[in-house]
């Protein structure tokens, strides 16, 4: 297991954006994004939006990482 970095754009209310494109009240309906200038892409398409960052914990490390650990090990 390893930590990851992901994003989410999130209204004022507590609302996320969800894949259709929809705000939702449920967390775990909201995109997650892994870079945040993609998240931040997104939330200029939708006016009072803001990016908000979290962390959690994934069987796979994200491919830029992996990588760059490998590179470290050899």
């Amino acid at each position: 297991m390893t930590m990851v970095t992901r994003y989410r754009v999130e209204a004022e209310c507590g609302l996320f954006l969800t894949e259709n494109g929809e705000f939702s009240y449920e967390i775990d309906d909201a995109i997650e994004f892994r870079t945040e200038a993609a998240a931040i892409e997104e939330s200029n398409l939708h006016p009072g939006t803001t990016v908000e960052r979290f962390q959690r914990f994934s069987t796979f490390p994200d491919p830029v990482i992996a990588l760059e650990n490998a590179r470290a090990v050899a």
